[in-house]
């Protein structure tokens, strides 16, 4: 997970043949993972955090975050949001995941939302930025 989006676009651009395609496609085949499951087992992995210390950060009921783990429960924006932060996800990672769950991503035109990408770009923990949350006044994460 190395490469920026923007350099992707910039090496799919310049290509101009089927070949050249080809050698795009297979650069990135499995290097980017398209599913929730996979893409947070890599995020822990690459942390070196466990489910188990994922689920004691995010506050989220045990059995509902290895459900999501094994993929047989797709979780709400906020639960993916506790996850980030419970993962110590920076801002591009949570907007991945949000995208690959196909929820909202983070707008910082919406207040809530630009409370919530502060909490993540200052590795606030899950309860420290409801608290921030219910200080200006927005729904908590659920």
């Amino acid at each position: 997970m190395d490469d920026k989006t923007d350099e992707l676009t910039n090496k799919l651009t310049a290509v101009d043949s089927s070949n050249a395609l080809y050698d795009y496609v297979n650069s990135i085949d499995g290097k980017y993972p398209e599913d929730l499951k996979t893409y947070l087992k890599q995020i822990l992995e690459e942390k070196h955090m466990s489910t188990a210390d994922l689920q004691k950060k995010s506050h989220i009921d045990r059995t509902y975050i290895y459900q999501i783990m094994d993929g047989s429960k797709k979780p709400g924006r906020d639960k993916i949001i506790s996850i980030a932060l419970g993962a110590g996800m920076d801002l591009a990672q949570c907007q991945r995941a949000l995208v690959i769950a196909q929820e909202g991503i983070l707008y910082p035109k919406n207040k809530r939302d630009s409370v919530i990408i502060y909490a993540i770009n200052n590795q606030m923990s899950v309860m420290d930025l409801n608290a921030l949350l219910e200080e200006y006044e927005v729904p908590t994460l659920k």
